[in-house]
C-alpha cells in the first residue's frame, strides 16, 4: 500500500482539485493529511470531502496534527513511515514553509526511510529563495527525490509536447473569478509571478531545446499591465481590503535571440480563455481531465521528465526579476465587462 503525506491539507486546491485526482486512481493508497486543526480522521473526512468522495475513499484518509515551525516535526512521526516502501510527499504550502520540512525530509533520509517529494508552485517568492532552496536540495542529496508540480505541464494538450522549432509563442489565460480567498498570497504575486513565471515559461521552455541558451539574453517589447477596479463592492481592492498596486492582469511581450513570446492573463474577465498559439496554430488548454490525476500518476511511479526542473525554475525568476512592471502605469478595467480593445489578442 502506497503511502502519501500531504502538506497543506486543509487548503482550497486539496479540496478542490487534488483529492478528486488522487480519488480518480485506481492506487491501493493511504493517505495521511498533515495540518494545524483540532481535527479527528472524521473532522478531516467531513471537511475535505463535503459529500463528494466516495466511501471507500473517504476510509482511506487520516489526519495528523503537526507543526511544522518545531525542528525536527517529522521524527515525532516516525511511527507513520514506511521502512520498507518509498514514502510519498506533497507539498501546497507558501515557499517560506518548505525550507524546514525538506530539512526535516534530509533527516528521515539519512535514518534510512526512502521518499519522493512533489512541491507545489511556486518554487521560492523570488530569485535569491529559489536559489537558496536548489542550494539546500543539492547540499542535502536531495535531488532526485525533489519534484516540482505545474499542473499546465500535465494538461492533455500540453503533456505530450515535444520541442519544436517555432518563431511566436502566444499564451493566453484569462479567468472569470477574483480573489477567491488568496489575498494573502495574489496580494504578493500578481498576474506575472502567479502565472507567468511559473506556467506560462515551464510551457515556453518545454518547447525549447535549450532554454538558457533561448533567454541568454531577452528584450521586453511590450508591457501593459491592469486591475480590475470598477463597480461597487467587485473590485481587487475592494475585496483586498485596502488600496493596491498589485496587477490583476498583464500583457507581455518578450524576444529573444531567435524567437518572439508574448503572455496575456489576468483575473475578473467576463469569459474564461486558455489558448497556446505557435506560430498561429491553436492549441486549447482547457479541455481533457483534471491535470492532478496525469501529475500524480507520473509522480507515483517515479517518472520525472515530464515534471519541471530546478534549473528552468531559477531561470524563471531570472526572466521576471528582469522586468520592471514599474514602467507600465496601473490601468484600471471593469469586472466581467472588458472591451476586445483593451485586450488585443
Amino acid at each position: 500500500m502506497r503511502k502519501l503525506f500531504i502538506f497543506g491539507s486543509t487548503g482550497d486546491l486539496v479540496k478542490r482539485k487534488v483529492l478528486p485526482a488522487l480519488q480518480g486512481l485506481d492506487e491501493n493508497l493511504q493517505i495521511w493529511a498533515f495540518g494545524r486543526r483540532d481535527f479527528t480522521d472524521k473532522d478531516y473526512r467531513d471537511f475535505a470531502c463535503s459529500g463528494a468522495c466516495t466511501s471507500e475513499f473517504a476510509e482511506k484518509l487520516s489526519y495528523c496534527k503537526i507543526n511544522i515551525e518545531n525542528e525536527g516535526f517529522l521524527e515525532l512521526h516516525y511511527d507513520l513511515f514506511d521502512k520498507d516502501e518509498v514514502n510519498l510527499f506533497y507539498i501546497a504550502l507558501p515557499p517560506n514553509n518548505i525550507k524546514g520540512i525538506l530539512l526535516d525530509l534530509a533527516k528521515l533520509k539519512s535514518n534510512g526511510i526512502k521518499f519522493r517529494v512533489l512541491i507545489e508552485k511556486p518554487f521560492g517568492e523570488c530569485l535569491s529563495d529559489a536559489q537558496y532552496l536548489s542550494k539546500l536540495i543539492f547540499n542535502n542529496n536531495l535531488t532526485d527525490e525533489v519534484y516540482l508540480s505545474d499542473h499546465y505541464l500535465f494538461k492533455d494538450s500540453i503533456v505530450d509536447l515535444q520541442p519544436e522549432d517555432f518563431k511566436s509563442f502566444k499564451m493566453v489565460s484569462l479567468e472569470n473569478l477574483g480573489l477567491e480567498g488568496r489575498s494573502g498570497y495574489y496580494e504578493k504575486a500578481g498576474a506575472l509571478r502567479d502565472m507567468v513565471q511559473s506556467h506560462f515559461l515551464n510551457i515556453a521552455f518545454k518547447l525549447l531545446k535549450n532554454p538558457l541558451e533561448e533567454f541568454d539574453s531577452f528584450e521586453v517589447v511590450h508591457l501593459r499591465r491592469g486591475q480590475y477596479g470598477s463597480g461597487e463592492g467587485r473590485s481587487y481592492e475592494d475585496e483586498l481590503g485596502r488600496k493596491s498596486d498589485t496587477e490583476t492582469f498583464v500583457k507581455l511581450k518578450i524576444k529573444t535571440r531567435n524567437k518572439e513570446f508574448e503572455f496575456i492573463t489576468g483575473k475578473g474577465f467576463s469569459d474564461k480563455v486558455g489558448i497556446l498559439k505557435l506560430d498561429g496554430v491553436v492549441i486549447d488548454l482547457h479541455m481533457g481531465k483534471n491535470a492532478y490525476t496525469s501529475i500524480f500518476s507520473h509522480f507515483f511511479e517515479g517518472k520525472k521528465d515530464k515534471f519541471p526542473s530546478v534549473e528552468n525554475s531559477i531561470l524563471a525568476w531570472k526572466i521576471i526579476e528582469g522586468i520592471d512592471l514599474k514602467k507600465a502605469p496601473l490601468e484600471y478595467y471593469k469586472r466581467g465587462e472588458v472591451s476586445e480593445d483593451f485586450l488585443e489578442l
